[in-house]
């Protein structure tokens, strides 16, 4: 690999002789085999080499809800088998979306070329190299790829892709994609320049999804410790929803169709979409999530003890003596 190193030219139009950023270009290639680190103290750094295990109730549950989530069950298998992933495996983890490659194709991606950028926090610079490297946001030039944000401190990583690179990227950089996960909040709290950021754009090796491919491979790494979930998300339009605890180290209910939820335990749907679009805890307990977190312990509780149980969270809800006005009302169907 090689180098190169932008330097920013000042009013007088003279070169600076400050390094301002760097950009490499490379065709890093990823190990094939994984040990697992994805496990997180509070301050969102590893904690222990323990490979994830999920409550083999999960199983039956994502085998209900059909294949798009039996991915995350395969995924997790792949990641803690140490097995060598290959083209079929992909495949096997995104057939929820119809998206196929070969080893060819996998191994063209994984020579895609890339470039980093190191000092994050001189945006206008950033902003210039992404321009010059991917076009304006909305611009009719659209390059897609993936990206690998890096925790210069701790080593974590992140990957993501996008069909239009500059746009999710110019989101980043201005910190304006809405805070979830781990990497929104610690790029927040730290701001960019803890951060590295590695760029793989296709210009002449693109097939259809091959941004979701590339991603997927890297999601089965277990470096990418930034990471909430460990399957690439394609196109999908179905409403599941999961009820958790605050933590979401408990999973109360799963269902295939939202409405369910809605109709089931009598919450009013303007109040479930709040809190799921916000990431707030309804009644001040619980949490509304399209993804399965497969760490989190299934509770073994009938649909009535737990409509039972969320009627009586209300009525604590509301006879606090204070209650932030944010949470507004309860949610309860009825008019008050």
């Amino acid at each position: 690999s090689f180098s190169l190193i932008f330097f920013v030219k000042n009013r007088k139009n003279s070169i600076s002789s400050k390094l301002i950023n760097k950009c490499y270009f490379s065709s890093n290639k990823p190990k094939f085999e994984f040990n697992n680190h994805n496990n997180f103290q509070e301050n969102g750094t590893p904690k222990g080499n323990n490979k994830p295990k999920f409550d083999s109730k999960w199983k039956e549950i994502l085998g209900r809800a059909g294949p798009n989530k039996h991915s995350h069950v395969l995924a997790i298998e792949q990641l803690n088998s140490g097995k060598v992933v290959t083209a079929n495996k992909i495949n096997e983890i995104l057939a929820y979306c119809n998206i196929k490659t070969t080893n060819e194709e996998l191994k063209d991606l994984l020579n895609t070329p890339c470039f980093i950028l190191t000092n994050l926090n001189q945006k206008s610079i950033t902003k210039k190299i992404l321009k010059e490297k991917l076009g304006l946001p909305n611009s009719k030039k659209r390059v897609a790829g993936i990206y690998i944000f890096t925790h210069l401190t701790t080593g974590g990583k992140y990957v993501g892709s996008s069909s239009e690179l500059s746009f999710r990227l110019n989101g980043y950089i201005n910190l304006t994609h809405r805070e979830s996960g781990l990497l929104i909040p610690l790029l927040k709290k730290e701001q960019l320049k803890n951060f590295s950021l590695q760029i793989f754009p296709f210009y002449e090796n693109y097939i259809k999804n091959s941004e979701i491919v590339l991603e997927q491979y890297y999601l089965l790494d277990s470096n990418f410790t930034l990471n909430t979930f460990r399957v690439a998300n394609g196109s999908n339009d179905e409403k599941a929803v999961f009820m958790y605890n605050r933590d979401m180290s408990i999973l109360y209910y799963y269902t295939n169709e939202e409405i369910n939820l809605i109709k089931n335990f009598n919450i009013h749907y303007t109040t479930f979409i709040r809190h799921l679009n916000k990431g707030t805890y309804y009644l001040g307990k619980y949490k509304f999530f399209r993804e399965p977190v497969l760490t989190a312990k299934v509770k073994d509780i009938s649909y009535t003890d737990l409509a039972i149980m969320l009627e009586k969270d209300r009525v604590k809800f509301r006879n606090k003596p204070s209650r932030p006005a944010a949470q507004g009302r309860a949610g309860s169907m009825s008019p008050h």
